[in-house]
């Protein structure tokens, strides 16, 4: 393996909620980030090691790792050469109906990083389909499928919800939360959060980290981030999008949206929309 590095999303069209990446790195590193799908990934070559909630993990080549949505990681090469991989993101309603179960969406299986090959063998086919020239629609829909199907043995039935389904969550970072997503696009000082929560700014990183898994400004990046990711899909360029986002410039777009997707705006943006 050489040092070149490269990433390619892909979005196929009539196939709503899947999304893939192919992607290749050495010296790139996400910073802690969350997708609100789920992600399914198999490392062809290398091996990446990620932190995972308070864990940390290793997948090297021919395992697979599952992530169920809204968890909190990192990943970065673990080997010198780096690590090469491909990833679905499907979004939760589509695992919870290709899972055919009733009730509440399901979870993920206690092990993150594994081996399938029968997994693997259809993610790779489901990739074969989504790279392919031209695309073929319907190929590329019965292979996803396919692939969501063959994770089923890795999912488990989600645990009943608390008490009257409210989030057991500190009521201080709740209020710290809300603030922030309702300004996602503008500066929030440590000092104002700390004042909406009601907490000194040391105890609300501390409660805010431990509740959510990331810093409140990492939490508002990610908010940014998602935004932005909507605005691209609209075909809105990466320079306004930086503008409306909260972004200093486009650079900075950039530099923090690949760190949390693995591929430029404008990558993202030509793949979803052409």
């Amino acid at each position: 393996m050489t040092s070149t590095e490269y990433s390619t999303y892909f979005r196929p069209k009539g196939l709503d909620g899947v999304e893939a990446l192919h992607a290749r790195f050495v010296r790139h590193a996400y910073r802690p980030h969350s997708h609100p799908t789920w992600t399914i990934a198999v490392v062809e070559r290398g091996a990446a090691r990620f932190d995972l909630d308070a864990t940390k993990q290793r997948a090297a080549q021919g395992e697979l790792f599952v992530l169920e949505p809204d968890a909190v990681h990192t990943g970065m090469a673990a080997v010198p050469e780096g690590w090469a991989y491909k990833v679905l993101y499907i979004e939760p309603r589509l695992v919870h109906d290709w899972a055919e179960r009733d009730g509440a969406a399901p979870r993920a299986a206690r092990w993150v990083v594994f081996r399938d090959v029968a997994l693997r063998a259809a993610l790779e086919r489901a990739h074969a389909a989504l790279a392919a020239e031209p695309a073929d629609g319907l190929a590329i829909d019965e292979a996803v499928l396919a692939a969501a199907g063959a994770l089923r043995p890795h999912l488990r039935p989600a645990p009943p919800a608390p008490r009257g389904h409210e989030r057991a969550e500190h009521a201080a970072v709740r209020r710290a939360r809300r603030h922030l997503s309702e300004r996602w696009d503008q500066r929030v000082t440590l000092a104002e959060l700390a004042a909406v929560a009601g907490l000194s700014r040391f105890e609300l990183v501390r409660r805010f980290g431990q509740q959510n898994g990331v810093s409140p400004h990492a939490f508002q990046t990610n908010l940014r981030v998602d935004h932005a990711r909507r605005l691209l899909e609209t075909g809105t360029p990466p320079a306004e999008v930086a503008a409306w986002c909260g972004f200093a410039d486009q650079p900075h777009l950039t530099r923090v949206f690949k760190r949390a997707v693995g591929v430029t705006p404008g990558s993202y943006g030509r793949a979803v929309t052409s």
